[in-house]
């Protein structure tokens, strides 16, 4: 599940997206291409991106929206990528809900970013999983 450890700085990050709603989904995924990487899938629920990882799809890291439908919501998707070895993440949430909030920032994720995403804010924390790559 981990990304292969070859891969270097230059190479584009390979993205997966995790959000149930199609037109913001599509929206991260133009904004991930803008930004000169590559999205691997868009997937709406925790089983499909658990699906997707255990069956060999390679992503660098994962957006992840907070409130997905399914049995596990986005929280408890970090935490099972986290226990699993997956690759890093960062949510996108529109909650404003101060638990939500902490829920999420208990997983030291990359980054929580609030919707409406700022694209120079998507970009950024994408970016700087390119600067952490150098080594």
């Amino acid at each position: 599940m981990q990304s292969d450890r070859s891969r270097t700085r230059a190479d584009p990050l390979r993205v997966l997206i995790v959000e149930d709603e199609f037109l913001i989904a599509d929206y991260f995924a133009g904004l991930v291409e803008d930004a000169g990487h590559e999205v691997v899938a868009t997937v709406a629920t925790a089983r499909e991106t658990l699906d997707l990882l255990a069956a060999g799809t390679e992503a660098d890291v994962v957006s992840l929206d907070v409130k997905i439908p399914g049995g596990m919501d986005g929280v408890e998707l970090g935490t099972a990528l986290r226990e699993r070895g997956g690759p890093p993440f960062f949510f996108v949430t529109g909650s404003g809900e101060p638990m939500t909030r902490r829920r999420c920032e208990a997983l030291s994720p990359l980054a929580i970013l609030q919707k409406p995403v700022d694209p120079a804010a998507f970009a950024a924390v994408l970016q700087s999983l390119r600067r952490g790559a150098e080594g």
